[in-house]
């Protein structure tokens, strides 16, 4: 069999709830030409049979016998991957068809771009939309407040499989892998985003442990890029933020509001928005109820 184009990459704990609207939705791309490694980390639910379900030769599953984390079963996944990219996605999120056509179609025209993400609808257990990711198109404005974050989402990844292999996720890190992980490396990388919304990202309540671990290992990594001047007032300048950012969360969190009110961030959503996602949610859920 001919090696595919496209490797994706997913790791599922205890996912039983959303991996198969998740793997359903990769199945609905109108680009053919991929590969699910498909990781369960050690998920002590049904997880596993769920995933033993599809019965696609595309999908590979790779069971964990222990849980390891995020950032070990990807840099696993793209090990085993036999793509030329290696696409992200998450145990909880819904592919839009066109989402691997429209994101191999600018990597094969940009072969300068090594990572190339898009828009996302932000929605809730029920399909309610909660707003938009927010997002960045060039790799400067992508890039243009790296003490801050880069406002490309993790699940919306597409990038050269070359470049995963030659910049590890951090393993040693539970949460914020994503962001260390561009910020480790946008000096000597070049990213993109596509302006169209191809994802619907799943968002429940932000627990304040989670948010203080991926601000935490964040503000870690800007102090571990200080080596002039002008990395030192970014450190500085980061810290800072994150810190006021992170004792928000937990006024926030004692209001048991901390994935809403604190995060004004989000963009609005228009109408022609609204609609293809509501396609999308009536779909997903029709084929929920008959599998």
């Amino acid at each position: 069999m001919p090696d595919p184009l496209v490797s994706v990459a997913m790791s599922v704990h205890n996912g039983a709830g959303t991996v198969a609207a998740a793997i359903r939705s990769i199945l609905w791309q109108t680009f053919p030409d991929w590969e699910l490694l498909l990781v369960n980390d050690a998920s002590t639910d049904e997880t596993g049979d769920i995933c033993r379900r599809f019965q696609d030769s595309r999908i590979r599953l790779i069971d964990g016998s222990e849980q390891r984390g995020l950032a070990v079963r990807l840099n696993q996944a793209v090990d085993s991957a036999r793509g030329k990219y290696i696409a992200r996605m998450d145990a909880d999120d819904i592919a839009f068809p066109e989402r691997f056509a429209r994101q191999v179609n600018y990597l094969e025209s940009h072969p300068l771009v090594d990572l190339v993400g898009h828009g996302a609808v932000l929605f809730k257990r029920n399909g309610e939309v909660v707003g938009l990711y927010p997002r960045a198109i060039s790799h400067e404005d992508i890039c243009r407040r790296p003490w801050w974050g880069f406002p490309l989402a993790h699940p919306t990844w597409m990038g050269k499989r070359s470049w995963f292999l030659n910049e590890r996720y951090d393993e040693r890190l539970m949460k914020g892998q994503d962001q260390e992980l561009l910020l480790r490396t946008y000096r000597k990388s070049r990213f993109a985003s596509l302006p169209e919304c191809l994802l619907g990202y799943r968002i429940e309540n932000i627990s304040i442990q989670k948010s203080t671990r991926g601000r935490v290992a964040y503000c870690r990594r800007l102090l571990a890029e200080i080596g002039n001047l002008s990395s030192l007032i970014h450190a500085v300048r980061g810290i800072g933020i994150h810190s006021l950012a992170l004792a928000r969360d937990f006024v926030f969190d004692l209001a048991d509001t901390v994935g809403e009110k604190s995060r004004r961030s989000y963009l609005s959503a228009d109408q022609s928005v609204r609609a293809e996602w509501d396609a999308i949610w009536r779909r997903s859920v029709s084929e929920q109820a008959g599998s």
